[in-house]
């Protein structure tokens, strides 16, 4: 089971593109690498003679955590000689290497809500970091007339009161901008009045061209060092990437919390490579000199060649090794039976027909752009330069054109937030008082749903909700000073409040703060009526698949990876199988019938069903209300496909429908093949209970009891709690509701012939061969 922590963060695109290129190499393809972050230069020889002579006089034990005395030293002294600043040994901690620094120094500050404000294009660990932490990434978009970087306004702009901190990337990767000391002392200006911690990674700031005068952010006054956390360390100035060196000067009270943070994750930073940075801190800097010398001439190479390419722009870079010019005029090109649609197009594009690998701007927060990096050879730089220039303008305005129909909504919240149940009626009041206090003429949105019938009635501010909601149910009308039977509030823009729902069963209704997923929306509605139908009614609720052969209803319950799925959706390929359900329907029992009905007008199918049905699925998707498909590749949460080299996005589609678990389509029922395909109710008379016990026979019928108990125990998990009965949409857990889910139950089990079913141990082939047996 993977963590959701470890679930929200992407692979980094850079360090992916640069070993796709190794294998290219590797395979024999002459593959020019522009996409790399490390200086080519050898490390200084002084700094490797002083790394063997750690080893030759056995310094390869534990050191201190925080780094060695001399060390630390070493940087006091070199931070003061470069830029003017004082620091103590208490307020210096040494890490394995600049990125590690700049993870302790989130983790140490960063709590769960904080808002981080990160200036794009950003460095592509930012986010990551930011979101492992649990904080809100706030972008702020650096212009490229302003030679991306953000300007005084526009911070001011970002500023809330949940503002943590801001990451300053000086100079910057990817775009090598600089701020001059006056753009940085405007910003320093709004930044000493408010109470935001600075992260000034300036890993780059020996790397400078043109004269050009680089200003530490914390030398601009003692207000601002007090508040900044200064990142720096020997892997670029020294070209010493490998050997994991950086360091974080700061209030000694957020330089002891980093340095807690690390003693429990890496002890110390290797004590070989701690003398080698030794060595090169505290040596003569002329080796940083020449190097920078010859990046500037590669620069002047690179800007000059990208000025022969017409309808291509480029802000000139000030320092670090890379340039980000402006590609956009491009897409909608094509080449080689290729259309260019953003920049993972271009990049694959280039790295398959110019044989040049270079980083998508996309992975920066700027899909306009490419980043080239010339930390390589002017020998390779001219031929990876011409083979672009030569790729570039062979592209051609396609001769048809498709356009982008789909309908997608990217919701702001990308997973379900928590939902609260048990509420008393004094805080229930505040709560709906709160929600209410939002909803203003110009942005209230109501509609009636008619649920199973029930007229449940939506409340909210928030347009893609509305629209979502008015498509999927049927619409019910209500008479004056007649109320609803439910009510739910769903409320955006809420000051201080995370995403969070609140059910309350009294009031029949439910509030929800700040989520716009209409998936979130849906599940609290067929919740409410669920809960309603079930007291009230006396109306089962059961999440499960469910179809109709040859006039017998069947529902397919169980977890997840039993091939369910996978089983119903071949068997709707039968002729003589009509579409019911995908999720959730509603059962009532009688007179030996058990009748399932399906409240929705939609189907809410996730889109990476698609490929169960390629040549229907996609063309039908394109043309619905789509939620959360994937357009970038960072959000794509498919493991197995970023291994692979025939990723859509990455050859430039628009948008991806495997990609993410939680990209949802509505879906008219009745596109497998008319009203003859799909049926409304069914009267259900068997139910395959799926599971994968290697111990388990492969078919069994069961009695009702058996039954309750094969469902009972829970191996489906919603977020960490187990599902019971596999339906998320039970929102009490009392025991009392539970005996009445077994109730229900044990009447649909009287009347339906009930198996188990060992999909996990049979193959699919097998599994569908002993349903047809048994029907038949």
């Amino acid at each position: 089971m993977i963590s959701e922590r470890a679930r929200r963060i992407g692979v980094s695109q850079t360090l992916k593109i640069s070993e796709k290129a190794k294998q290219m190499r590797r395979e024999g393809v002459d593959v020019i690498d522009l996409s790399v972050g490390e200086p080519d230069f050898p490390t200084p020889l002084n700094v490797k003679e002083a790394g063997k002579k750690a080893i030759d006089e056995n310094f390869t034990k534990y050191t201190a955590s925080e780094g060695i005395v001399e060390l630390k030293e070493a940087i006091i002294e070199r931070i003061k000689d470069d830029y003017g600043l004082e620091y103590k040994k208490d307020e210096v901690l040494v890490s394995c290497g600049a990125k590690h620094s700049l993870y302790n120094a989130i983790l140490a500050i960063v709590e769960k809500g904080d808002e981080v404000i990160v200036p794009s294009p950003y460095w592509v660990s930012y986010p990551e970091m930011i979101s492992l932490a649990e904080g809100k990434i706030v972008f702020l978009e650096a212009l490229e007339e302003n030679n991306f970087c953000i300007t005084a306004e526009q911070l001011k702009s970002a500023i809330s009161p949940s503002t943590k901190a801001i990451i300053l990337n000086n100079p910057s990767n990817p775009t090598g901008a600089a701020y001059s000391k006056e753009a940085l002392q405007a910003l320093a200006k709004i930044l000493e009045e408010e109470d935001i911690i600075v992260i000034s990674d300036e890993i780059y700031s020996k790397l400078i061209y043109d004269d050009f005068k680089f200003a530490s952010f914390p030398s601009l006054s003692e207000k601002i060092k007090k508040k900044t956390i200064l990142i720096n360390g020997v892997s670029k100035a020294y070209s010493m990437t490998g050997w994991r060196i950086g360091f974080a000067l700061g209030p000694k009270d957020i330089i002891d919390a980093m340095a807690k943070i690390q003693s429990h994750s890496t002890s110390n930073p290797t004590s070989i490579s701690q003398k080698a940075a030794l060595e090169a801190l505290k040596a003569p800097q002329y080796e940083v000199n020449k190097m920078v010398q010859e990046f500037q001439r590669r620069r002047n190479f690179v800007l000059q060649k990208l000025e022969t390419i017409q309808n291509i722009s480029c802000a000139k870079p000030k320092g670090a090794f890379y340039v980000f010019p402006n590609v956009e005029s491009f897409y909608g090109k094509e080449g080689n039976g290729m259309v260019i649609r953003n920049s993972y197009g271009m990049a694959y594009f280039l790295l398959k027909e110019a044989k040049v690998a270079i980083v998508p701007g996309a992975a920066f927060g700027n899909d306009k752009c490419i980043r080239i990096s010339y930390a390589t050879s002017m020998e390779n730089l001219e031929k990876g330069m011409e083979r672009i220039k030569e790729a570039i303008l062979s592209l051609k305005v396609p001769k048809k054109v498709k356009k982008l129909k789909l309908q997608n909504y990217f919701t702001k919240e990308m997973k379900n937030p928590s939902i609260e149940k048990e509420i008393q009626k004094e805080r229930w009041d505040g709560i709906l008082k709160e929600a209410l206090s939002y909803f203003k003429p110009e942005n209230y949105y109501e509609w009636n749903a008619n649920i199973n019938g029930l007229v449940i009635q939506l409340r909210t501010n928030i347009s893609h909700l509305y629209d979502f909601w008015v498509e999927n149910w049927y619409p019910a009308q209500l008479e004056e000073n007649i109320e609803p039977h439910g009510i739910i509030y769903a409320v955006d823009g809420v000051q201080g409040r995370e995403p969070y729902g609140f059910y309350n069963f009294d009031t029949k209704s439910a509030v929800i703060f700040n989520c716009d997923r209409y998936g979130f929306l849906r599940k609290v509605a067929l919740s409410l009526v669920n809960d309603l139908m079930g007291k009230v009614f006396s109306t089962h609720g059961v999440r499960a698949f469910s179809l109709d052969y040859e006039g017998l209803g069947i529902l397919f319950l169980g977890p997840k990876g039993t091939k369910k799925t996978e089983i119903f959706y071949s068997l709707l390929k039968e002729p003589q199988v009509m579409l019911h359900s995908i999720d959730f329907s509603f059962l009532r029992y009688g007179a030996g019938i058990s009748a399932a009905d399906q409240p929705e007008r939609k189907l809410f199918i996730p889109t990476s069903q698609a490929e169960n049905f390629p040549e229907v699925l996609p063309k039908l998707f394109d043309n619905s209300k789509c939620e959360n498909v994937v357009m970038k590749k960072e959000y794509c949460e498919d493991s197995q496909c970023l291994l692979k080299d025939d990723c859509r996005l990455d050859k430039g589609s628009p948008y991806c429908y495997k990609g993410s678990k939680d990209s949802h389509c509505l879906l008219d029922p009745y596109w497998i093949g008319g009203m003859k395909k799909h049926c409304k109710r069914i009267d259900v008379r068997y139910v395959f209970i799926l599971n994968k016990d290697p111990l388990a026979p492969p078919l069994k019928k069961l009695d009702p009891e058996e039954a309750i108990k094969a469902i009972e125990i829970s191996t489906e998990y919603e977020g960490n709690k187990p599902l019971n009965f596999y339906n998320p949409y039970i929102f009490s857990e009392e025991s009392e509701r539970i005996e009445l889910e077994k109730k229900f139950f044990r009447k649909l089990f009287k009347i339906a012939e009930v198996y188990s079913l060992n999909s996990g141990k049979l193959s699919l082939e097998e599994s569908l061969k002993n349903i047809k047996n048994l029907l038949k």
